[in-house]
């Protein structure tokens, strides 16, 4: 269904404008900014299914995620694969006059600057190095962080909803699931704790942090799930299924109808069940999904380990 579409039914069922009648320009602004914030929030609530997605990287202690923007890798700063890529750069005077660091990735133990030598024929430029830890500065700890994260590209990530690592190895795999935590309490949890922590750094740009000893398990791969953004303009065909379509237009109209009051009481109290009805009804496939369960002990006073759990069985 075209957006153009959603915003004139919705209109017109809390009779802003007869069904016959064109939408006023200003009426349309508003609806298509209020229907942005009710898909936003939607997605953000896990209730658009059809946005969910999955990637699959490796097992990192900090993970970079990237779309269009790159904002943490910050300005003026500069990042090679090896020494022989930093030392085959050609350095300008726009890099001097702007004061451009460099590292390289893999190493955090040594930033360089840039140190500028007069001659007969002008200027020469070339890389200074310098003891990374010692330098302590802002800037310098956020380019050791940038060149040991693992940079992965995906596309519009409007929300993480979960993270495990996962055992690639022969037979069963064996998934751990990683609880969020938010950044401010992350540091409190011991560096064997299954936990994760994920920060928005712009739009689609997250940083996500996980503890040492879960990052050290070699050769496990990262899942990471994640709510895809929705991007649309007036002109957008949204090819989504019917109930998630129907939702849409009756939230925008209660939207619409608190903004501009044309229902009466009665009228105001059915759109808002309607509106329910329609969010139970996108939430109840999820609320079906029966999670199985099992005991963390044995008939003794053994506790099962995370593979035991995972395989049903008691290695003795």
């Amino acid at each position: 269904m075209n957006v153009r579409e959603i915003i004139k039914e919705a209109v017109t069922r809390v009779n802003l404008v007869a069904r016959r009648q064109a939408v006023p320009g200003d009426l349309v602004e508003t609806a298509f900014r209020l229907l942005k914030g009710v898909v936003a929030k939607y997605n953000n609530d896990n209730l658009l299914s059809f946005t969910q997605n999955t990637f699959v990287t490796s097992n990192s202690l900090l993970t970079h995620i990237y779309d269009e923007s790159d904002i943490i890798a910050g300005e003026h700063n500069k990042y090679f694969k090896n020494q022989d890529e930093l030392q085959a750069y050609e350095i300008t005077e726009d890099d001097y006059d702007n004061t451009v660091f460099a590292m390289v990735y893999g190493d955090p133990s040594t930033v360089y600057s840039i140190n500028r030598v007069g001659t007969p024929l002008g200027p020469v430029y070339n890389w200074i190095g310098h003891n990374a830890f010692e330098a302590g500065t802002q800037r310098v700890q956020e380019m050791q962080n940038y060149v040991m994260m693992n940079h992965i590209q995906i596309r519009n990530v409007a929300k993480i909803s979960s993270i495990y690592v996962t055992n690639p190895a022969n037979g069963l795999p064996i998934n751990i699931d990683l609880q969020f935590v938010p950044r401010s309490q992350f540091d409190q949890y011991t560096n064997d704790s299954r936990v994760f922590t994920a920060v928005p750094k712009s739009e689609g740009e997250w940083v996500v942090a996980i503890k040492p000893i879960i990052a050290n398990y070699r050769n496990w791969k990262m899942t990471i799930n994640f709510n895809e953004g929705i991007e649309f303009d007036l002109d957008t065909d949204l090819f989504i299924p019917d109930n998630y379509t129907e939702l849409l237009i009756v939230a925008l109209a209660h939207k619409l109808a608190i903004q501009f009051p044309r229902l009466d009481e009665a009228q105001m109290s059915r759109l808002e069940r309607e509106v329910q009805i329609l969010v139970d009804n996108v939430r109840t496939p999820k609320a079906m999904t029966k999670f199985l369960e099992r005991e963390d002990n044995s008939w003794c006073t053994h506790r099962l380990t995370q593979e035991e759990l995972a395989g049903g069985t008691w290695i003795v």
